[in-house]
């Protein structure tokens, strides 16, 4: 092979390469995070508001939810619309490893309040994670 046709085999490949790469580092470049609240202090009753991983250029469908970690005794965490409130979500959580992965439609404005209550819990962690779609 001479070496005017490797070059040439190779300008081909790193071009394909070039064109690939580019079609799909806008796909993961545009995707929307999760905005993440912890509480470390389960015994303690805590308030969050996710205003940050809604796009505002669509309309919305759904809240992803992710909340994982572990409790000594019983919680609660409720989410609704902010600040109008509309169709509030509450999870009851037990004593023990939490996780819990689910949507729920979701229509209203840009933003969402979090509501961590403990109901007897005095030693764990939780993490929250949100995302609007």
């Amino acid at each position: 092979m001479s070496l005017n046709s490797m070059n040439k085999n190779r300008t081909h490949i790193s071009f394909a390469f070039l064109c690939t790469l580019s079609l799909l580092l806008p796909m993961g470049c545009s995707e929307r995070k999760f905005a993440e609240f912890s509480i470390d202090d389960v015994s303690k009753a805590m308030y969050f508001i996710d205003s940050t991983s809604a796009s505002t250029d669509i309309n919305h469908a759904n809240v992803s939810v992710l909340i994982t970690g572990e409790i000594d005794s019983s919680a609660t965490i409720t989410y609704a619309s902010y600040p109008n409130n509309h169709d509030p979500v509450t999870y009851e959580l037990k004593k023990g490893l939490i996780r819990i992965n689910t949507q729920y439609d979701y229509y209203e404005g840009d933003s969402i309040w979090i509501r961590f209550v403990p109901r007897g819990s005095k030693t764990g962690r939780i993490k929250i994670r949100t995302r609007i779609n």
